[in-house]
């Protein structure tokens, strides 16, 4: 049902809601201190190549342009051409450069980029192993990957009803994302990719009696419940109906927890025989969704 997965595939009205979620989310200052907080492991003092994998309407690749080197080579890639669109409408004097791909091996070199970065993408791919594979294949030695994505599956909003709420909470997880918890497999993932973890960091993004940043979450559902019948109708105004009563009452509650994991490709990538192997190969690997 993830319709990050193949968004030109959906209805108008779906793919309109996922850029205009995608822009709100990314231009909340709870979100952007979270990508200023990744962003300062990068180096600013020189010249890098840096790739945004998944980067639907730019939000991140375009903050990166803010901050790093004049000389900076920048490249958005995606497989979506309308969110692409989206991404060149929102600064059309940009100079990062749009890729637009298609599912499969990624159309880079080996060991070409310093950095890549996934913001929230891992969560909404088929095979997430294969997407870090192709990015240590394309990683210079000693390259940056930094990956940040949510942990769906403990994300809740609160309603009146404790079994209401928890189906409610997993239907909406499962709808929006491929995989909910993959923020739990990611030490395992990254160490079998050939990446070496360098660190981490959690933050849990709460709000009690009044929202703000959840709350636009929730508005945002109610353009995505209807479009990709995420819930029953009447189940799904209601959702929405007691979440913003419930902001109004002073009785809100909405949380949820993000991770960013920061590694390295491995300097002894030869004892990683899966990654080595893939770096000589030109086999396919279906990877990707915004």
């Amino acid at each position: 049902m993830d319709p990050y997965n193949n968004p030109d595939q959906q209805s108008e009205a779906t793919i309109l809601a996922m850029i205009t979620r995608l822009e709100e989310r990314g231009q909340h200052p709870i979100f952007l201190r979270m990508i200023a907080a990744y962003a300062a492991q990068v180096r600013r003092d020189q010249p890098l190549r840096v790739l945004e994998l998944g980067c639907g309407t730019g939000v991140v690749i375009r903050f990166f342009e803010t901050i790093l080197h004049d000389e900076s080579a920048l490249i958005g890639a995606d497989i979506s051409l309308r969110l692409l669109e989206a991404a060149k409408s929102m600064r059309p004097n940009s100079r990062v450069h749009w890729d637009h791909i298609a599912p499969g091996r990624l159309p880079y070199e080996n060991s070409l980029f310093d950095v890549v970065v996934m913001h929230t993408l891992l969560s909404h791919v088929p095979d997430p192993e294969k997407v870090l594979l192709e990015a240590a294949r394309i990683l210079k030695q000693g390259g940056r990957l930094i990956i940040f994505d949510a942990d769906h599956a403990s994300t809740t909003y609160g309603l009146p009803d404790y079994a209401r709420m928890r189906a409610a909470d997993q239907k909406l997880a499962d709808a929006i994302a491929t995989h909910p918890d993959i923020c739990r497999q990611l030490p395992r993932l990254l160490k079998r990719s050939g990446f070496r973890l360098e660190n981490h960091h959690a933050e849990i993004v709460s709000e009690c009696g009044r929202g703000d940043f959840w709350l636009s979450s929730v508005r945002g559902f109610a353009r995505l419940i209807p479009a990709l019948g995420i819930l029953p109708e009447v189940e799904g105004r209601a959702w929405v109906n007691d979440l913003l009563s419930s902001h109004e009452e002073g009785t809100f509650f909405a949380a949820g927890s993000y991770y960013t994991f920061s590694a390295t490709t491995a300097s002894d990538l030869q004892d990683h025989p899966q990654t080595n192997s893939h770096r000589k190969s030109d086999c396919a690997a279906p990877f990707l969704a915004p």
